[in-house]
């Protein structure tokens, strides 16, 4: 069983919840914060799961959210704190895991 620790940031937007996770670039969103952090986890664990299976872990972990769209992110933070608004952000960090042959066994 492979172990992946991934993190996250998560976006109140209106009335929707919007996670990405920055080590594979993969989205997700929900109507709370927990709903968003449970979508992100299983799209990874899924995606982590299909990688394995095809034996194509070299080629596609970590694939990382682009730099721009972290700097929108650091964009829009720091209008936050400008704007004495509460923080809409939230860091999230977790771990999925996968079934099948990691890297590491397979060398």
């Amino acid at each position: 069983m492979s172990e992946f620790v991934f993190h996250g940031i998560i976006q109140k937007e209106e009335d929707r919840y919007t996670a990405i996770c920055l080590e594979l670039d993969i989205a997700t969103e929900g109507d709370s914060l927990e709903e968003a952090k449970n979508n992100l986890r299983e799209a990874v664990e899924g995606y982590i799961e299909s990688v394995i299976e095809e034996g194509e872990e070299e080629e596609f972990i970590p694939r990382p959210v682009p730099e721009e769209v972290i700097v929108g992110y650091l964009q829009r933070f720091k209008e936050l704190l400008q704007s004495c608004k509460p923080s809409e952000f939230y860091e999230y960090r977790d771990v999925v895991y996968a079934q099948g042959k990691s890297l590491q066994q397979r060398r």
